[in-house]
């Protein structure tokens, strides 16, 4: 049952939302978890890859909803060349109907109430403030009021909309992606190794994945610019590359949909309202992936809830300490990974395949980072400009 009031209700109970739920309720604080589709978990709209390191302060990983521990990544060309990094931290690829209602579960252990199948539809408002969730569930409309919202409904956030905050980048800042879970029949694949596949022919604008779920089973998707101006959407290219790359595999499940990837908006809060996660758009820039990044926004914000709530201010100038913590640690890196995108995306089959060959032939566990840069400077030199960018904001040569 839920009651009349809480301290904080939280909208959409993904990494984002059940995290800040449950940290906000071991924080002293009452608070209500609201998901609307009917299973927390369900349906997926993820390639399910997180960083176990960084994942580990808000979750112990768990076998249960781990599919695969990732060694290393490797980037083909459409050629077929490839060349095999190291991730940055270990990798571990999700059950995310798991891991999401795991999240719930410690939410709701922690002392909050968790109500499925509950939407928002609205926001309640006094003098521009807002003060709490128009709900429905099971047919009936009801008003629950809070000293603070928490909108974590997803890319698509209608919450962060109705408080005023502009949500929508332009299409050249969209990936338009499409996923398959496979199941590889007569076709193993190495289950500690995650692939990238990039050139316009593969994905304009975009990349492939595939992310192993043990030998036989993997997430197969494919993001394209916004602005693919190709012969086809997400979809068919997908078709097309899992035809090439997995002939005979059954589709177990498909996924479709609209990435954010501008980096986190510039506005997060607002009077009685705070915005994570993929609602805030605070996915990575390059390839868009949002869980672990979704977990930390989630910190950021309740701790500055949580004392907001005590002092009783709940004025955007106080929550403003989030926006503030956020920009301050990733506004640069964000930046440079943009511009990585757009370099990335801007160069043609030819540039690509010639990149990750001259990659290929380099004893990368024999060279130091700046040894292999000074190496494809040589033959590429165009990649001198960007690389004197990523230099300088710390994101290369640490």
């Amino acid at each position: 049952m839920m009651n009349a009031s809480y301290d904080m209700i939280v909208v959409g109970a993904g990494p984002a939302g059940s995290t800040a739920a449950r940290l906000a309720a071991e924080g002293g604080l009452d608070v209500l978890l609201i998901e609307k589709h009917q299973e927390i978990g369900s349906p997926v709209r993820c390639a399910e890859a997180v960083g176990q390191e960084t994942l580990r302060p808000y979750i112990v990983p768990d076998e249960r909803w781990i599919n695969a521990h990732i060694d290393l990544y490797a980037i083909y060309n459409s050629a077929g060349d490839s060349v095999v990094v190291p991730p940055t931290e270990p990798t571990l690829v999700l059950e995310r109907k798991i891991f999401d209602r795991e999240l719930a579960y410690l939410a709701a252990q922690a002392g909050c109430t968790v109500q499925a199948k509950t939407s928002a539809v609205g926001l309640l408002r006094e003098h521009e403030r807002v003060v709490g969730v128009r709900i429905e569930q099971r047919g009936q409309i009801r008003d629950i009021r809070a000293k603070i919202v928490i909108a974590a409904d997803g890319t698509e956030s209608q919450v962060a909309r109705w408080a005023g905050l502009k949500t929508v980048p332009s299409l050249t800042d969209y990936y338009v992606g499409a996923e398959f879970l496979l199941s590889l029949r007569g076709q193993a694949i190495d289950p500690t190794r995650c692939q990238y596949h990039i050139g316009p022919t593969i994905a304009p604008g975009g990349y492939a994945w595939v992310f192993p779920k043990g030998r036989q089973m993997a997430n197969v998707g494919l993001v394209v610019s916004g602005e693919n101006k190709g012969n086809g959407s997400a979809y068919a290219y997908l078709e097309q590359f899992v035809q090439r790359v997995f002939p005979g595999a059954s589709i177990l499940s498909e996924i479709t949909g609209g990435i954010p990837i501008s980096g986190a908006l510039k506005r997060l809060v607002t009077d009685g309202l705070m915005v994570i996660g993929d609602a805030a758009h605070q996915a990575d820039p390059l390839t868009a992936g949002g869980i672990n990044l979704a977990m930390i926004a989630a910190e950021m914000a309740t701790t500055v809830a949580i004392k907001a709530v005590r002092s009783g201010d709940v004025s955007a100038n106080v929550l403003r300490a989030y926006e503030s913590a956020w920009h301050r640690r990733f506004d640069d890196q964000h930046n440079a990974l943009y511009r990585m995108r757009k370099f990335f995306s801007g160069m043609d089959e030819q540039q690509i395949n010639g990149l990750i060959k001259t990659a290929s032939e380099l004893r990368l566990d024999e060279m130091t980072p700046k040894h292999v840069l000074l190496t494809l400077f040589k033959s590429h030199p165009r990649l001198l400009l960007e690389a004197t960018t990523l230099i300088t904001t710390g994101l290369i040569l640490k």
